[in-house]
């Protein structure tokens, strides 16, 4: 009975256990036991078998894959601003150099170049309407635009005209005369690209055996009769005069100054000159170049002082003047034109530099310069001229042409220099006191 009573609870034990086993399923078993009828069966994994990421820092934000920015299309247009005087639908022989070159550049690029043409100065002129497109419309505002050296400074200084790395680019080629690289920078960046000067030149008839003298003091010696605007409202001639004897027109802080001991040197050619009868007496009632153009023309004067172009378009256009040569002046006084970048639009940019590397080549900018009868910014282009008769003497004016003082500096000497001037020519004035008038009226 004993026996029996034990062997029931042996029983009822391994009825509890075998339950036990089953209330926990296999998860008491080894990994290594397999279960018959469970080798060949295919499983649905659960939840628990998905694979989870294990490094993953917790309230860390998973990292978002970076997308690359679609690259905005090419512009399909160009906007070009010039001045009246480079109006590619002019009918000159420069304006279809440069539409041809022009349309050269829109063909390979698949692209339309808009011209405006603006004037120079004034009132919706292109520093004027540069400030305002850029404030009003800056999706209108030039790619390109034409400028003068002064009118550059104040765009860049208005931030309507920008910098762009590849400027440096175009002009780290060596072949520029040092007045376009002055030209083509503010604030010692490159800023622009010049394409041109106008210096001022002495003239003469080239049939004359009489050479006229190289330098600006030569004047009061030179044969026959000299004449230059004595009442330019910009003193043009004294100021040359004076900073070709080494006077300076401003000091180390950028103040506008005269120094007298050059003043009185230049006044003193003056009056020489006028002692000597060799200064026209039209001179003193002259106020532009034009009228001087037209006194040497007609042979009234025989040595004068001129911007350049003035004389080589002058040729053209006046078939009695006499057969014109320059001198060649170690110094002389030049303004420039440059290509400016008007947009900040990276992609436009971009081509418009183009444009200006395409507009900068030495052949084209030769054929144009010379039809344009305009000084080129680079010797090559020069020497590429098919006339002959000018190349040395511009070449000599153009590698000794400084840039004229800021307009800051011109507005002030400008009506000091006009005034000592006419005392010396009109009024026979004593030099010494005109100097140091002259000298106070700055300070």
């Amino acid at each position: 009975m004993a026996d029996s009573v034990k062997k029931i609870k042996i029983l009822l034990i391994v009825l509890i256990v075998a339950a036990l086993l089953g209330l926990t399923g296999c998860e008491l078993l080894p990994n290594s036991w397999e279960i018959p009828w469970q080798q060949n069966a295919t499983s649905t994994p659960e939840l628990t078998d998905i694979p989870v990421p294990t490094s993953v820092t917790e309230g860390a934000t998973e990292p978002v894959a970076e997308q690359t920015p679609t690259p905005a299309p090419p512009p399909g247009k160009l906007i070009l601003w010039l001045p009246p005087e480079l109006d590619p639908n002019a009918e000159t022989e420069s304006a279809a150099i440069l539409k041809a070159r022009l349309d050269e550049f829109a063909s390979q690029n698949s692209i339309e170049i808009e011209v405006r043409v603006k004037a120079v100065s004034g009132v919706g002129g292109l520093l004027d309407a540069l400030r305002t497109t850029h404030t009003a419309a800056p999706a209108s505002s030039p790619d390109v635009v034409a400028l003068s050296r002064e009118h550059l400074t104040r765009a860049f200084q208005d931030e309507v005209v920008f910098w762009n790395e590849g400027l440096q680019t175009v002009m780290s080629d060596l072949d520029w005369y040092n007045f376009g690289r002055d030209a083509g920078m503010v604030q010692g960046e490159v800023i622009a690209v010049p394409f041109k000067g106008v210096p001022m030149g002495l003239v003469y008839d080239s049939v004359s055996h009489l050479i006229p003298g190289n330098e600006w003091v030569d004047t009061r010696s030179n044969f026959g009769y000299f004449g230059f605007a004595a009442d330019d409202p910009r003193g043009t001639f004294l100021l040359l005069l004076y900073m070709s004897l080494g006077g300076q027109v401003q000091n180390e802080q950028g103040l506008t100054i005269l120094q007298e001991a050059p003043l009185t040197a230049a006044l003193q050619t003056l009056k020489d000159g006028l002692n000597a009868r060799h200064f026209s007496d039209q001179s003193v009632t002259i106020q532009n170049y034009e009228q001087v153009w037209q006194a040497f023309s007609t042979r009234s004067i025989n040595t004068a002082f001129l911007p350049v172009d003035v004389v080589l378009r002058g040729m053209e256009t006046t078939a009695e003047a006499p057969d014109p040569a320059f001198t060649s002046p170690s110094m002389t006084l030049t303004d420039a034109w440059v290509w400016a970048l008007g947009s900040q639009e990276p992609q436009r940019q971009e081509l418009a530099l183009d444009l200006i590397a395409h507009l900068s080549e030495t052949q084209f900018l030769a054929m144009w310069s010379e039809a344009l009868k305009a000084l080129p910014a680079r010797p090559a282009a020069l020497m590429a001229w098919e006339e002959i008769s000018f190349k040395s003497a511009l070449e000599k004016m153009a590698s000794g042409a400084v840039l004229y003082p800021p307009d800051a500096v011109m507005n002030d000497l400008g009506p000091i220099l006009r005034n000592a001037t006419l005392l010396i020519l009109r009024d026979n004035a004593d030099v010494a006191e005109t100097a140091k008038q002259a000298v106070e009226s700055v300070k």
